[in-house]
């Protein structure tokens, strides 16, 4: 019985844990205004507009250092479709992730199943493939995405940190 109970108990600790890491992680400047003054001061180019046009989005800020670095902040009307459009985030973010690990399996198998068998210029496109594919899954460490209230954010941590000043 205290074998059921430790287990039971091992598995909610482990599910509180991963819920609390997976919801910390870094936060961009919420003050969109200081933000995309911040990023410029940065060399960012920044898209800031407070005026929307958009049903459901009240402002919203778009920059880009034109290397890999960018954040892009939305506040949205409510609570609600904030939520909504972090779940498609979040969901975006895991199939691209699935689809890059994947990608690399493949390669990966061709080149251990049917390498004697390739000419040299395939064999240096999977190998070649392979690279990519390790180099995109490394850089999804480095991207973030988050929600507070009614404001939801995607981008590289370098960009959210650069977006404080």
């Amino acid at each position: 019985m205290k074998r059921i109970l430790a287990a039971i108990l091992l598995v909610v600790l482990t599910f509180s844990s991963v819920a609390i890491l997976s919801s910390c992680g870094p936060k961009p400047e919420l003050d969109l205004e200081n933000a995309a003054e911040n990023l410029e001061d940065e060399k960012y180019s920044v898209d800031y507009d407070d005026d929307c046009d958009e049903a459901g989005i009240e402002e919203y800020l778009r920059a880009t250092n034109g290397k890999d670095d960018y954040l892009y902040v939305t506040v949205y009307a409510d609570a609600k479709l904030a939520k909504l459009a972090y779940k498609e985030l979040q969901m975006e973010m895991k199939q691209e992730k699935e689809y890059y690990k994947l990608q690399l399996e493949y390669y990966e198998y061709m080149l251990d199943e049917y390498g004697k068998e390739l000419e040299s210029e395939e064999e240096d496109y999977y190998k070649e493939e392979i690279k990519e594919y390790e180099k995109y899954l490394e850089e999804f460490d480095e991207y973030v995405i988050g929600r507070s209230g009614n404001t939801v954010w995607s981008g590289t941590k370098t960009a959210i940190e650069d977006s404080k000043g």
